[in-house]
């Protein structure tokens, strides 16, 4: 579980690290500390005490050797070392100290035990002492100085060595404090490391669970680091990509989006296609099946269809409403196939519907309808005049058609917001609410006999859709108290 722990997880890495580091750190430095001590430690007392003995030689040069005995006690005393005189013909010289090394006399001659290059060896008697000692110095450990006396001649030499042994004493304290150092490097470490830890991974923990966000395409977030290191570079510089990577997925679904929409559209309009022909074949249909019959019957001399002239005046009527409708459905073509692109030109409306007025004007006297026109002669719109045209007469002959002899058609154009407005309604009538949201589909018909009755092909108002749908303007149809208006709302022609 540990092992998982560590592997992991860089925080718990970086503290074992740290730990380990410190730790070694610790023990090492404690371990140099030990071993170079001494040396120092001895070096710093010798070189203390070579400028002492150095000081007691110029003190010794205005000294008799006979009152050189306190004189070295003082010395041996405040320096803690054994010393020892020894004198031009290398025999040791009792100086009368009681803290110096004396030489032991043996039938009055001093003994001397030995004699080398590397250590001096001396038999001596250290005052107040019971039995003689053997004192050897070695040359390492021993200072040495020439001393003149005031009252002899020849050169005197001293020997100086510490009473102190070799190891230091600071040492010894620092080994019975070892255990407590070690406790307190060892909590300093595991606080260290764990500060330092969390202070180095704290900023990646974070930076990691961005980049986690951001793999989820979740960018809802601001790396909020402040440093001005790689870390705190790497946090802003993941903050921008973050921002690059919104927007382009935003921009990537506005496009999946539209084109899902042109698909949809697509997809729409063949359906329509296909219900347009589908709708074009049924009406084709049922006047060739008429058309047929009745040519059928007049060759097969059929009692009912012995009157020819009777059935081919019916005959060339269905070959005009056939003509009709093939012409519709051929403009309709037209319209699909044409670039909107073509239609940039200024169209007088109001000369445009007053056009349309003169065409219908034997279909409104033969119904004995009345015309109310109030146009305002400078109205323009930008588009296609014979499409306008088109589109205009459409709903001039609607109203026309449907409205029962007698009945008034009124028509008004003008401004309302500064877009162009053409209205025209028609009396005595009425469509049923069921019916309204359909008047703009292909060959539909609210009442079917009526329409073919009155020659209706079902495409008057679809065309009119397609038309104004190019120029930008929206048709809608309702009923009002006292008949049926239709209104086309032109865009702004100066926007």
């Amino acid at each position: 579980m540990l092992r998982k722990k560590i592997c992991e997880s860089l925080t718990a890495r970086i503290f074992l690290i740290t730990v380990l580091v410190l730790l070694g750190a610790g023990t090492i430095t404690f371990g140099l500390i030990a071993w170079a001590t001494p040396s120092t430690y001895t070096a710093v007392l010798n070189e203390d005490l070579a400028e002492q003995v150095h000081a007691l030689a110029e003190k010794l040069e205005d000294t008799s050797l006979e009152d050189c005995g306190p004189v070295l006690d003082v010395f041996l005393r405040d320096a803690g070392a054994d010393a020892m005189l020894v004198g031009p013909d290398e025999q040791l010289v009792n100086t009368g100290s009681q803290l110096a090394i004396q030489s032991v006399y043996e039938d009055g001659d001093a003994a001397a035990a030995e004699d080398s290059s590397a250590t001096v060896t001396y038999a001596t008697d250290r005052w107040g002492a019971e039995e003689p000692v053997t004192v050897t110095m070695s040359d390492q450990a021993t200072i040495t100085a020439d001393v003149h006396f005031s009252d002899r001649e020849g050169v005197y030499t001293l020997y100086v060595t510490p009473r102190l042994k070799a190891e230091n004493l600071a040492v010894q304290a620092l080994i019975q404090m070892a255990p407590w150092l070690l406790l307190t490097l060892l909590i300093f470490s595991l606080l260290g490391a764990l500060a330092y830890s969390r202070y180095i991974t704290r900023p990646i923990v974070r930076l990691s669970g961005i980049a986690g966000k951001m793999a989820d395409l979740d960018f809802g977030w601001a790396c909020e680091e402040s440093r001005q290191d790689e870390i705190g570079r790497l946090g802003r510089s993941l903050n921008q990509m973050s921002q690059k990577l919104s927007s382009a997925l935003r921009e990537l679904q506005a496009s999946n989006e539209a084109l899902r929409g042109e698909i949809e559209q697509e997809r729409e309009l063949d359906r329509q296609r296909m219900a347009f022909f589908s709708a074009a074949s049924h009406e084709l249909k049922t006047p060739v099946t008429i058309l047929k019959g009745q040519l059928s019957g007049m060759l097969d001399g059929i009692a009912v269809y012995q009157d020819r002239e009777k059935y081919l005046a019916r005959s060339l009527q269905v070959t005009a409403r056939m003509e009709h409708l093939i012409q519709e459905i051929l403009a309709v073509s037209r319209l699909e196939a044409q670039d909107s692109a073509y239609m940039q030109e200024a169209v007088n409306l109001s000369d445009t519907v007053k056009g349309q007025l003169t065409l219908d004007a034997g279909l409104i006297h033969q119904r004995n309808l009345k015309v109310t026109a109030d146009l305002r002669p400078d109205l323009v719109v930008q588009g296609n005049p014979s499409m306008l045209a088109k589109a205009v007469g459409n709903l001039l002959s609607n109203a026309a058609f449907y409205s029962p002899e007698g009945e008034e058609i009124r028509i008004w154009s003008g401004l309302e917001g500064n877009s162009p407005v053409l209205t025209i309604e028609n009396t005595g009538v009425h469509i049923g609410e069921e019916a309204l949201p359909h008047l703009f589909e292909a060959f539909y018909r609210e009442e079917q006999s009526r329409s073919r009755r009155t020659g209706g092909s079902g495409l008057g108002l679809y065309l009119v859709r397609i038309i104004l749908e190019r120029h930008g303007a929206k048709c809608q149809i309702g009923n009002t108290s006292q008949g049926v208006r239709v209104t086309v709302h032109f865009g702004n022609p100066e926007s």
